[in-house]
């Protein structure tokens, strides 16, 4: 019989129950309880069957793997916490916003030796799995939208942060990647980038307040334009994207091979350290 490793979800917020119910029924894990501070969050838990507990120190003993779902700003004081107990952690994307809360979790990881890795779920997207083009496009652009409200955080930390990493993971050559910012502009809610990557423009647009989610993908060379609607995912399977990081998560922690590989924490700084300079760039 396979181990299932046991697992705590940190956070019960919008996205947190998703991931909550998603480790629940995959076969690989163990949902030991869920943490949340707030006692609104506690209850719906408990409705939904999950044992509850408010502080990380109240976590039920034989707890080896955490998923951090909460606020962005709180990442790196959650994750060092549970890495000092002894327990490996996925990170949910952003893996931090600032440069110091990035370097304090890539120090933990080394330090306590425990595994960490960031929810980049766009990773585990099928239509992903092949590549899209043999040489190197002329340009490229993503295109984001979610209908969280505007205001509702950093559209740039939020959802641009996802085209980042797919930029990297499309690419490919990591030792090669070359990162500089050529202009930034915002208006209500919107945040347009344009980036000099690997030898190619990529263009990035991230907005909240749509009416419905979407994200496109368009590249150009030469010869032909194409697009890609990210949103139009073969489920004929029924196993989604975040299903399949989590089996990406288990794979990492038994050690097994993994044919699409979860983000590292090095991967995931890379992505938030772009982000955080898009952010603040002037």
């Amino acid at each position: 019989m396979q181990h299932k490793t046991r697992i705590a979800i940190i956070g019960y917020g919008r996205f947190g129950r998703v991931h909550a119910m998603r480790a629940r029924t995959h076969p690989a894990f163990d949902v030991v309880c869920v943490v949340d501070p707030q006692p609104h969050a506690r209850h719906a838990a408990q409705i939904a069957g999950f044992m509850t507990v408010a502080r990380l120190q109240d976590l039920p003993r034989g707890v080896e793997a955490a998923a951090v779902v909460t606020p962005y700003e709180t990442h790196a004081e959650i994750a060092v916490t549970l890495m000092r107990m002894g327990i490996d952690v996925l990170v949910e994307k952003p893996l931090a916003s600032t440069e110091r809360d990035i370097d304090a979790l890539l120090d933990a990881e080394c330090a306590t030796r425990r595994k960490l890795c960031t929810g980049h779920i766009e990773r585990f997207n099928r239509l992903l799995s092949a590549p899209l083009w043999s040489g190197t496009p002329h340009s490229i652009a993503f295109t984001r939208c979610s209908s969280l409200s505007v205001g509702a955080g950093s559209v740039v930390l939020d959802l641009m942060v996802h085209d980042l990493d797919t930029a990297s993971l499309l690419f490919g050559r990591k030792e090669e990647e070359t990162f500089e910012i050529i202009g930034v502009q915002r208006q209500c809610g919107t945040v347009n980038a344009q980036v000099l990557f690997c030898g190619s423009q990529l263009n990035l647009s991230a907005s909240h307040g749509a009416h419905k989610s979407n994200v496109h993908l368009l590249w150009q060379d030469f010869e032909s334009r194409n697009e890609l609607c990210l949103r139009s995912s073969d489920t004929a399977t029924g196993i989604d994207a975040l299903s399949l990081q989590y089996t990406a998560f288990h794979e990492l922690l038994s050690g097994a091979h993994s044919e699409r590989p979860i983000a590292s924490a090095s991967e995931g700084a890379m992505a938030a350290r772009r982000a955080i300079a898009i952010e603040s760039w002037s």
